[in-house]
């Protein structure tokens, strides 16, 4: 099995590791069938992994403009679409699929982010509201960057358009329902929803992208003036693109 096809298989099972270890070590996870459950879904997500290789083995140089928008689109219809269905005729509905490990448990999580829900960090709506509406312009910035640095493939594509479906649908979420809709109930670890799965593989699709540029390799060390350079390069560059951007606007 070559790197790419291990990477891409193991590293959202590794993600589930590491939190499902957390959640044992805290003490949440104190039953067996909790504990299968936990294998599976990783079992599941290295089946994932594999999918989504085979896919990228015929789309290795990324998407055109109109395939990348439709997928866009296609994603933010199916979060947004379920929540509207489920907060019109089945917010006060539960079904448990799988007892006490899978149900379906529609609520509104007033608490805005995981950090709040699981630690009580009690960070106010208005700044997460405030570093959701930046982290969307860093996205689309960095991958315009990536984009004019002469760099196009399948990774970034997939990494660009699932880690900012799953910021918007994050923030309209805060806007419109006032917190996460969220429905999925895994056992008693967490209620999640569709953006939630978007943003795991967006950020599969961001390691992916790091490796197959070579940043998580030892052979690619820069010193600390090169990183500063390229970060100033970076800056640059999104001060020209805003710039512009604001120029056109005008000229309209």
């Amino acid at each position: 099995m070559n790197n790419k096809k291990l990477l891409t298989v193991g590293i959202l099972p590794l993600m589930w590791f590491l939190y499902f270890l957390f959640e044992l070590f805290t003490g949440r996870i104190i039953n067996t069938p909790t504990i299968i459950l936990n294998i599976f879904l990783m079992f599941l997500f290295a089946l994932v992994g594999l999918f989504i290789y085979k896919i990228s083995c015929t789309n290795n140089n990324g998407f055109k403009f109109k395939t990348i928008f439709k997928i866009f689109i296609s994603l933010m219809l199916i979060d947004q679409g379920i929540k509207i269905l489920i907060k019109l005729f089945y917010f006060d509905s539960y079904i448990n699929i799988l007892p006490n490990l899978l149900s379906f448990n529609p609520i509104i999580n007033t608490d805005g982010s995981w950090l709040n829900a699981r630690f009580g960090t009690d960070i106010s709506f208005s700044i997460l509201i405030f570093f959701n509406i930046i982290a969307l312009l860093l996205f689309i910035e960095i991958y315009r960057y990536y984009l004019y640095k002469d760099n196009k493939d399948f990774w970034a594509d997939m990494s660009f358009l699932f880690i900012f479906c799953g910021a918007l649908c994050s923030l309209i979420d805060k806007i419109f329902y006032g917190g996460s809709l969220d429905f999925i109930g895994i056992s008693n670890l967490f209620i999640a929803d569709i953006k939630d799965i978007y943003i795991n593989l967006g950020i599969l699709f961001f390691i992916l992208t790091l490796s197959n540029n070579g940043y998580l390799s030892s052979n690619e060390e820069t010193t600390l003036k090169e990183d500063l350079k390229n970060l100033k390069c970076f800056l640059t560059f999104i001060k020209k693109d805003i710039s512009s951007k604001f120029k056109l606007l005008k000229n309209k």
